[in-house]
């Protein structure tokens, strides 16, 4: 059997229950308006508070439940006044809001409850009492001390649903449980009776950006992944006659070639040498290259080639950049910058004259430039803009032709003009190194952390009307308009609405039954 308890302390070890009295339901209220002839018309009706009435006995000594109280003997043992017990009564019925009251008579059962009115003692003794307490219930409720959940589940159309069934005799409010699998950046509760909802219906999982990927890195000299060609399509009058290899000294470096190979022979060449080459998996359209170049010549006279090019999808130059050296008397070298010609051919659109000598200025592709780190180039193709580097500036040259064309090869050549030799009369340094290919503008998906993450919990409070989110609460992603709605007696279909790219992992309704 329950206690009898009042503000979570238990009354039974200082008041005796004798009598319960409860009305039949609550207090009516008919609002009504006379007709003219006969009877009136029912304007509304209404329940007002609860009042439970409990006649207790009180005693300032022990006394054995089968033991029969003459409450005007002498008694025979000590026994305290009653004033004390009295005073501390007082003091446990204070109350100026409703607190939780249980009966023993109702052991499911609880009130929300507050002494009403003077406890008068009936002055029987000194040691023994009587007295009736009313305590006035305002929400007019007994409340029960367990709960009852409903688990939601998808319905034939993909919605979270569950029907709540009031098996009580009043409204009941409803908290919700939600966790999240997916994170989402709307909740909905929805039912006939209305609708609560938070954060923001449209807003979005992520939207498309852009960035750049590398798509081919070559560092320190380690180009095994390039193969060796057999034709330089930027100018088939190069002609290849050996092959080149790569290495780790001076940082690393591609364009080795061997001490002797052919420079003569075919009729029209123009210069002789080999090819590497690496073909992308995918054609791209918009791309950019950053490496570093090694151009230096070790005696006057001494000539040779540096060819780095782009090509498409039919193998026809889209840009490139060429070094080269046909001065066979003195020091001049030519850095040319190269695009296709539309038709399959190639033209230079700018040449810049430098001395390919050891010192910086005015070679960044010799040996100090490359001690310093100021070797480096860049090539670029966006749309129909190709830009090129030499020297800390930036040369843009412009062609509608290649605006849709998509690189498929790059090769880089090394070699020495026709009827040169390739000992003493080949530039002594001629490498590639450090070689990055990079998609531009590649479009992904961005993902925008949601308001309801990943595994989070959502909690909805329908009695206090808040919602919180891992435990905080979360006041200002309420949407104007939403009803914390209650469940009537009897059955309601709720339904749980989320984010269209959101994943719920579990969901759960839980109510709280009252009567009158």
């Amino acid at each position: 059997m329950s206690n009898f308890s009042f503000k979570g302390v238990d009354l039974s070890p200082f008041l005796d229950i004798l009598e319960i009295n409860r009305t039949i339901g609550n207090e009516r209220k008919l609002t009504a308006e006379d007709l003219i002839e006969t009877g009136v018309e029912l304007q509304s009706v209404s329940y007002g508070a609860k009042t439970i009435k409990i006649k207790v006995a009180l005693a300032s000594r022990a006394i054995p439940a089968t033991t029969f109280v003459d409450t005007i003997e002498y008694p025979t043992t000590s026994s305290n006044n009653l004033n004390t017990l009295r005073e501390h009564i007082a003091i446990l019925l204070r109350a100026k809001k409703p607190y939780r009251l249980e009966l023993p008579d109702e052991p499911n059962r609880f009130y929300m409850a507050l002494p009403n009115g003077d406890i008068e003692l009936d002055g029987i003794s000194d040691w023994y009492d009587q007295t009736t307490i009313e305590f006035f219930v305002p929400d007019g409720l007994a409340h029960t001390n367990s709960t009852r959940e409903f688990e939601f589940t998808k319905n034939s159309d993909g919605v979270w649903e569950t029907e709540i069934i009031n098996d009580g005799g009043e409204d009941a409010t409803v908290n919700y449980e939600i966790k999240l699998k997916k994170e989402s950046g709307f909740i909905g509760i929805v039912s006939e009776y209305g609708a609560m909802q938070y954060g923001k219906v449209d807003e979005a999982d992520g939207y498309t950006a852009r960035k750049n990927v590398t798509v081919l890195s070559n560092q320190k000299g380690d180009f095994a992944n390039w193969a060796d060609g057999t034709v330089n399509y930027e100018n088939t009058n190069k002609i290849i006659t050996t092959t080149m290899t790569a290495d780790t000294s001076f940082g690393g470096r591609l364009g080795l070639l061997p001490s002797s190979f052919t420079t003569s022979g075919t009729s029209g060449a123009y210069q002789y040498g080999a090819v590497k080459e690496y073909t992308l998996s995918n054609p791209i359209s918009q791309w950019y290259i950053w490496a570093r170049a090694w151009f230096e010549t070790g005696l006057m006279g001494q000539t040779g080639a540096w060819c780095l090019t782009v090509l498409d999808e039919s193998n026809h130059l889209i840009a490139g950049m060429a070094i080269e050296k046909d001065d066979t008397v003195g020091n001049t070298a030519n850095v040319r910058f190269l695009m296709g010609d539309g038709s399959g051919g190639s033209r230079t659109v700018k040449t810049i004259s430098f001395t390919p000598s050891y010192w910086l200025p005015p070679n960044p592709y010799g040996s100090e430039g490359r001690d310093t780190n100021s070797n480096m180039f860049d090539l670029v193709k966006e749309k129909d803009r190709v830009q090129f580097f030499w020297y800390g500036g930036y040369y843009p040259f412009y062609d509608s032709r290649l605006a849709n064309v998509k690189a498929k090869k790059i090769q880089f050549f090394v070699g020495q003009y026709a009827g040169r030799n390739t000992t003493d009369r080949k530039v002594t340094h001629h490498y590639l190194n450090d070689f990055t290919f990079q998609e531009l503008h590649v479009d992904y998906w961005k993902d925008v952390p949601n308001r309801y993450p990943s595994w989070s919990t959502i909690d909805i409070d329908g009695e206090n009307g808040q919602i919180k989110v891992n435990n905080q609460i979360r006041l200002d992603d309420e949407i104007l308009g939403t009803t914390y709605f209650k469940v009537p007696p009897g059955k309601t279909k709720v339904q749980l609405l989320v984010s269209s790219f959101a994943e719920v992992e579990s969901a759960k309704a839980t109510i709280e039954e009252a009567y009158i």
